[in-house]
C-alpha cells in the first residue's frame, strides 16, 4: 500500500464533511478534474471520477465509517485499485491518512505503472484537504 498522512487543525467531522461534499473534491484535490457520486458517500454507492490525467474511472464506495474512514475502489484489468481515507483525532490535531492499494492478479503491474504517480500526488491532495479544512475553522 502507498500511504501518506497530514496533521490537520480541524476536528474529524469538519474533515469528513469535505469528503461528503463530493462536488468540492476538485477544489481541494488537484488530481481530480470531476467526480460524480449521485447517492453520496454511502456504502455501495457508485459513480465516476475523472482524474486530471488519465481516463475516467467508475468508482464504488466499499466502506464508510463516519467520520473516521471511507474507501472507494475502481476496477482495472485483472485487479482492483482502492483509495482508503482515514481520520484519527489526536492530541496534536486530526491525522488524515490517504492510502492506495491494488489487489488481484495484475496488481503488481498497476502498482508499478501508476503507483509512482499516485505516490507523488497523495501529499498534494492532503495539503489541499488540510488548507480547506483549516480555512473552515477560522
Amino acid at each position: 500500500m502507498i500511504a501518506h498522512d497530514v496533521l490537520v487543525q480541524a476536528d474529524p467531522e469538519t474533515v469528513f464533511s469535505l469528503y461528503e461534499n463530493i462536488e468540492s473534491w476538485p477544489q481541494w484535490d488537484e488530481e481530480v478534474a470531476a467526480v460524480s457520486l449521485p447517492d453520496g458517500l454511502r456504502e455501495n454507492a457508485q459513480g465516476w471520477l475523472q482524474p486530471r490525467s488519465g481516463p475516467r474511472a467508475k468508482i464504488q464506495v466499499v466502506s464508510v465509517n463516519r467520520p473516521f474512514q471511507f474507501s472507494v475502489e475502481s476496477q482495472l484489468p485483472g485487479c482492483k485499485m482502492g483509495f482508503d481515507h482515514r481520520i484519527e483525532a489526536t492530541t496534536l490535531g486530526t491525522r488524515v491518512t490517504h492510502g492506495v492499494y491494488f489487489k488481484g492478479a495484475t496488481s503488481f503491474v498497476f502498482a508499478r505503472l501508476i503507483g509512482p504517480s499516485l505516490n507523488r500526488g497523495l501529499p498534494l491532495t492532503l495539503q489541499g484537504l488540510k488548507r480547506e479544512a483549516e480555512a473552515m475553522t477560522e
